[in-house]
């Protein structure tokens, strides 16, 4: 439809519609956070195959960071990072004593002696489908669109946007942190994917693969899902400290966002946006 739109424009464009097609999959009967968390990547679909018509070359594909895989460091830094703030926080609750081990018969209905193998199958899934399904849209086709306006801007602005996306699904739906304080709730979910999206984004620039975002995503969503599984919280304050959007995940985050911009060198950002473009 338009061939000729600005980077910065596309970015525009993008995010009115994937907070619109978040909204408005919030208030379809039943909708499940699956199909939710597909909405950024169909708005990736609508912008490039419908809007800019980018998806019609090799070259439109090849910009979402889909043809390189992120290499042996970017994916131990994927794999492993968001254990670190995850684990702190439930040594925190569990010291304090909100929160007690309590390993129940099974995870999630899978056998403890099947969960290593399984495990794996569900992460790989989980990398291919649902995160992918997010980071796709957010570090795969938005972030490289935002960058005109400087590489710190476009993180943080980045992960605003994605913070927002959440509100329907937290608001309108139950799938997704039901039950919890919304004045506590919200402000964290904007919190924690702000402070996330620097680490996240510059993992994606600096290997030029959306697949390491999407690496990062999951190994984030399991860790929690796993910690939360085996540890049964004794004080509503402890999901606050220890949850996948909580107070130890910000400060993380954010501390790690500060030593990541502290060691960004001329070199490292020329080559970041290189393998962005």
């Amino acid at each position: 439809m338009f061939t000729g739109l600005k980077d910065s424009v596309k970015a525009v464009i993008y995010t009115g519609l994937v907070l619109a097609l978040g909204l408005g999959c919030s208030y379809i009967p039943g909708i499940s956070g699956f199909y939710y968390m597909l909405t950024p990547a169909l708005a990736v679909l609508i912008m490039m195959l419908v809007v800019t018509r980018d998806g019609y070359s090799r070259k439109g594909w090849a910009a979402l960071g889909l043809k390189k895989l992120p290499g042996w460091r970017g994916a131990f830094f994927a794999l492993l990072i968001p254990l670190i703030p995850l684990a702190v926080g439930s040594g925190i609750v569990w010291a304090l004593g909100w929160s007690k081990l309590d390993i129940p018969a099974d995870f999630q209905g899978i056998p403890w002696k099947a969960f290593p193998a399984v495990i794996v199958l569900v992460y790989v899934k989980a990398v291919c489908v649902e995160s992918m399904g997010e980071e796709l849209g957010w570090r795969g086709y938005l972030l490289p669109r935002m960058m005109g306006m400087g590489a710190k801007k476009a993180m943080l602005l980045n992960g605003l946007i994605h913070g927002l996306w959440h509100f329907p699904v937290i608001l309108n739906t139950t799938e997704y942190h039901s039950n919890e304080n919304l004045w506590l709730l919200l402000p964290l979910a904007l919190a924690s994917t702000v402070a996330l999206a620097p680490v996240i984004g510059e993992l994606r620039l600096r290997t030029g693969s959306v697949w390491a975002a999407s690496m990062l995503h999951t190994s984030h969503n399991l860790f929690w899902l796993l910690l939360s599984t085996v540890l049964s919280e004794q004080s509503a304050a402890a999901k606050y400290i220890t949850g996948d959007m909580s107070v130890v995940v910000v400060v993380f985050y954010a501390a790690l966002t500060l030593y990541l911009w502290k060691r960004r060198t001329p070199d490292t950002r020329g080559a970041s946006d290189r393998k962005a473009a």
